[in-house]
């Protein structure tokens, strides 16, 4: 081999080095952020002191992952719950804790309440904290100390039709309605003017069991849901007229399409983009601005665009009704992914315009 062609070669070897270093360059976080607008430079994090002209972020909890959010809607007060996990030792069962905070309607956190451990937790109802011993008005009055269930039929000795009588009679009184259908005898839990009673009912009596319900205790979802509940509609990040939108996205890391062949039901996963999104939540006449990780999918289709969603790592969450004077985000909402921002965050007016 002559010179001329061992030049050629180490040249042309440069070049392929030189424009995968170019290539990767341009794909890298550091391109990227040395192309941020300067307006985005000054936008806080969410948990950065948040403020705009009227309302401000403020932490309610953190380190902890909402896990479900409801209005009880005699006193309009909100109930936020939270979970966090404990790594458990060699053979344990991992540790929990749950915790409930009330919020009044002007956003104002009241007071919460925790419990810890493995199991026997308390379940939510109608306002009330349902145990295996007895029950609470928590959710309604603050109150946690238990109280005795009224119960029906427990020693089994009524008849069928005395059963079937007074089972539609209590329910057509109650607020609200479940059922333990497993157990036999079954138990029905009503809600009946602020009391809980408990029912107990043979399966041998074949009693139509009844439709669960609540009517003063409703779950509510935030208005960026993804799921099931929602037809799986994406929010629409980019719309001006949305509450809450992503004003620019800085792009941090790359991640390529992928196609699961040998899966028992193939899937395609869709090529993201990884990054900080730049956000603008509108309440009232204000507009707070703040930044937070969300990832940009590539559609695998030429004719649609892609789509802003973050379902991993930082989910962001927006929970604007029923509450008229304040906003709820979230960060980690139902979500089995851990972040350093994970918790409840409320948009609430500054002092001076309350």
């Amino acid at each position: 081999m002559n010179k001329k062609k061992m030049y050629i070669i180490i040249l042309a070897m440069l070049t392929v080095v030189l424009g995968l270093l170019i290539r990767g360059y341009l794909r890298s976080e550091r391109y990227f952020l040395s192309h941020l607008p300067e307006k985005y430079k000054s936008y806080p994090a969410i948990n950065e002191n948040t403020k705009g002209r009227d309302y401000k972020i403020i932490p309610l909890f953190t380190g902890a992952r909402p896990r479900a959010i409801y209005r009880d809607t005699i006193s309009n007060n909100i109930i936020i719950e939270s979970v966090e996990e404990f790594e458990p030792k060699q053979y344990e069962a991992p540790t929990y804790s749950i915790t409930y905070y009330r919020i009044n309607k002007n956003g104002e956190a009241l007071d919460n309440l925790n419990e810890t451990g493995n199991t026997a937790f308390g379940r939510p109802f109608n306002g009330h904290m349902l145990y295996e011993d007895g029950y609470n008005d928590y959710f309604i009055k603050g109150k946690s100390e238990k109280m005795p269930y009224k119960n029906i039929n427990k020693d089994l000795a009524m008849s069928t039709e005395e059963l079937s009588s007074l089972s539609r009679q209590l329910l057509s009184q109650a607020d609200a309605v479940t059922v333990y259908e497993e157990d036999d005898p079954m138990t029905y839990i009503m809600s009946i003017n602020g009391e809980v009673l408990r029912m107990y009912i043979p399966k041998t009596s074949n009693i139509a069991v009844p439709t669960e319900f609540e009517h003063n205790f409703k779950e509510i979802l935030p208005l960026t849901d993804y799921s099931h509940r929602t037809g799986l509609k994406h929010y629409a990040w980019e719309n001006p007229q949305s509450a809450i939108t992503v004003s620019y996205f800085l792009k941090q890391r790359y991640q390529s399409g992928t196609y699961f062949s040998m899966a028992a039901a193939p899937t395609t996963r869709l090529p993201r983009w990884y990054g900080i999104g730049y956000f603008q939540l509108k309440i009232g006449t204000d507009i707070l601005k703040f930044k937070h990780p969300i990832s940009y999918f590539l559609s695998g289709d030429s004719s649609s665009e892609g789509y802003y969603h973050n379902d991993e790592w930082g989910t962001l969450d927006l929970f604007t009704y029923p509450m008229s004077a304040f906003n709820i985000l979230t960060v980690g909402f139902n979500n089995n992914h851990f972040h350093k921002l994970d918790g409840c965050y409320l948009v609430v007016p500054l002092a001076n315009k309350k």
